[in-house]
């Protein structure tokens, strides 16, 4: 049943692929697929930390204003003529603190993951804006845009690791014991403790991946732009939550898989590139998503109470 999503979504993105082919022959191009990789690359490696997320039965809210501020700070101190490298190890250091502080409020203090990661993305957002003073920060040199422009066999190198790491991942989740334990987590999180799993220690290391992994992709999305932009990726957790649920994570914890999130990654931003090809102004993807957040909830919502119907029954 797992895989149930997954089967449907690959028949769907196929029907997506020629009908967008259909309207604009030029879909099915290398100059289409290597902003469409890129950008799908920048936004995975944060999906993968959520979809951990959830299936543990948790969320984080903050990462577009961590990716924002991560992104920053590596383009400021390019900027100021320092090692780019040296700029990278202080954008993941950033991630890794916040991620720190929001797996403590909610594993520590048991505060809500909701208000506590909505709490660090205000104060992150206001952070950033204020050390830029809502001005974006330019640099445009080999060594600082390499990491976007690299290709190999004229495919985005970055967009190649991503897929390696996603099938790492995937595999990972499917085969190894202790990210197996997410599932359980998620499932029933009282069990889980009798069972004699720190669930506390393994949201808090699930929390601070995420928001390395989000500072990564702020600092792959600097070097693409060329620039950090403070006001930049807002909303998009609600996008990657959403590729999450139609992958076929619950926001109740317990399900979902790492390859059925990125594909439902994969079929927003082709809905996106579709939206665009079909001259739909591009302000209406956000209202589409949330059409989408509430269709997969419901649906999410009527598959639950099906399951507890027929075990009802069988009981």
């Amino acid at each position: 049943m797992a895989e149930q999503p997954e089967v449907i979504l690959v028949f769907i993105l196929i029907f997506m692929c020629v009908i967008l082919n259909f309207i604009n022959d030029g879909f099915f191009t290398l100059a289409n697929f290597k902003p469409i990789s890129r950008g799908i690359t920048i936004e995975g490696f944060i999906l993968i930390g959520m979809t951990f997320l959830l299936i543990s039965g948790v969320f984080d809210i903050s990462v577009g204003s961590v990716m924002a501020l991560s992104g920053f700070v590596f383009t400021a101190i390019a900027a100021a003529g320092v090692n780019v490298y040296v700029a990278i190890i202080a954008a993941l250091v950033v991630g890794v603190v916040i991620g720190v502080i929001n797996g403590l409020v909610v594993t520590k203090l048991e505060v809500n993951p909701f208000i506590a990661t909505l709490a660090s993305m205000t104060i992150v957002r206001g952070i950033v804006l204020a050390l830029s003073q809502g001005r974006p920060v330019r640099v445009s040199t080999p060594e600082f845009n390499q990491f976007s422009t690299s290709e190999t066999f004229g495919i985005p190198t970055m967009f190649i690791v991503f897929v390696l790491i996603l099938m790492l991942v995937d595999y990972t989740l499917r085969r190894i014991r202790w990210f197996r334990q997410l599932y359980f987590i998620g499932g029933n999180e009282i069990s889980a403790e009798l069972k004699g799993i720190d669930v506390r220690k393994v949201r808090l290391m699930l929390y601070i991946g995420t928001a390395a992994l989000a500072a990564l992709s702020g600092v792959l999305a600097s070097s693409r732009l060329e620039a950090a932009v403070p006001n930049a990726f807002a909303g998009l957790e609600m996008k990657l939550i959403v590729a999450c649920v139609i992958g076929g994570c619950s926001l109740n914890g317990g399900s979902g898989t790492m390859l059925g999130a990125a594909l439902g990654l994969v079929f927003l931003f082709l809905l996106d590139n579709g939206l665009i090809m079909l001259g739909v102004d591009i302000y209406w993807f956000t209202g589409v998503l949330g059409v989408f957040l509430i269709g997969v909830v419901l649906l999410n919502t009527l598959s639950s109470s099906s399951i507890e119907r027929n075990q009802r029954k069988a009981g």
